[in-house]
């Protein structure tokens, strides 16, 4: 039970993450806040995985699922994300990402031949319509005009490298810690991005509130929630870490009403029971079996 607290809270640090980043769009480009965030987040990382590790350097076998975590988890989910956002809605990005669970469990089924119950794929579905719930504020018969541009593709495709990342993951962690597998995703990802990033290097407004939201972002959305997520893929598997993912909507709205003042209807508070029910069919009835097993 407390990884899976554990991956509520992730999902929290991540939804502050979105909202921040209304605020930090305005001030740079999407390649160099995520170049910046993590490049910080990394400085705070090799400290962390001195104490907790001892040593700073993956062994060799563990190079190439690092690799993939960086150019998937770390670089392309955050382009594809920031890309689809400039060509369709975010309620159509926000509705799509909904999706993360599902990518997981596909990937894991595909490359790690983890299967799925009938109780699972039930669980996956309902809380996936709670999710829908939220995302159109209860009007689900606006999904009749969810069109499909270039957006909606460019968000199914940060989709898929979410799913990927999760598998990766999964993968390094049999040689390398979480604390590890984040700062090396994460240093990979930077150094890969810098030849990209360096001749456009563009940002204006430097201000205090823009550095306050970049440490946010780097420490609590990067750091502590990436170690999160990897210590939930390792301990409880990618497909049930991935159902956490669902609450990300949620708790952006919440964070949203309290921090902006935005409005909270009823169909969110909806929305929110039908993803918790959701999680719950899917993760829980299989750890309290299990003690009910330890238990005899």
């Amino acid at each position: 039970m407390r990884y899976y607290i554990l991956l509520m809270l992730t999902s929290l640090l991540w939804a502050g993450n979105f909202v921040t980043g209304k605020f930090l769009v305005g001030h740079a480009s999407p390649l160099t806040l995520t170049d910046l965030r993590w490049a910080i987040a990394d400085i705070f990382l090799v400290p962390v995985v001195w104490i907790s590790d001892k040593k700073l350097f993956p062994p060799l076998r563990a190079l190439v699922p690092l690799v993939f975590m960086g150019l998937t988890g770390v670089i392309f989910f955050n382009v594809f994300t920031y890309l689809a956002l400039t060509r369709t809605t975010p309620d159509n990005v926000g509705l799509l990402s909904a999706l993360n669970p599902i990518a997981i469990a596909i990937a894991s089924f595909i490359f790690l031949k983890e299967k799925l119950s009938v109780r699972q794929v039930i669980g996956m579905v309902v809380s996936l319509c709670g999710v829908v719930v939220v995302v159109t504020k209860g009007r689900i018969s606006g999904l009749t005009h969810f069109q499909v541009n270039s957006g909606v593709w460019l968000m199914l495709a940060a989709v898929g490298m979410w799913g990927l990342y999760a598998v990766a993951s999964r993968s390094a962690m049999k040689y390398v810690s979480p604390y590890m597998a984040t700062l090396w995703a994460g240093l990979l990802g930077v150094l890969f991005m810098l030849p990209f990033d360096l001749p456009k290097l563009t940002s204006v407004q430097l201000n205090t509130p823009f550095w306050s939201s970049i440490l946010y972002g780097a420490i609590g959305g990067t750091v502590v929630a990436m170690i999160l997520w990897n210590i939930g893929i390792q301990r409880v598997g990618e497909t049930k870490s991935g159902m956490f993912l669902n609450f990300n909507p949620i708790f952006t709205a919440a964070l949203a009403y309290v921090l902006m003042g935005e409005t909270v209807h009823v169909s969110q508070i909806v929305g929110t029971l039908i993803v918790i029910a959701g999680v719950s069919l899917f993760a829980i009835p299989k750890a309290h079996k299990r003690l009910i097993r330890q238990a005899a």
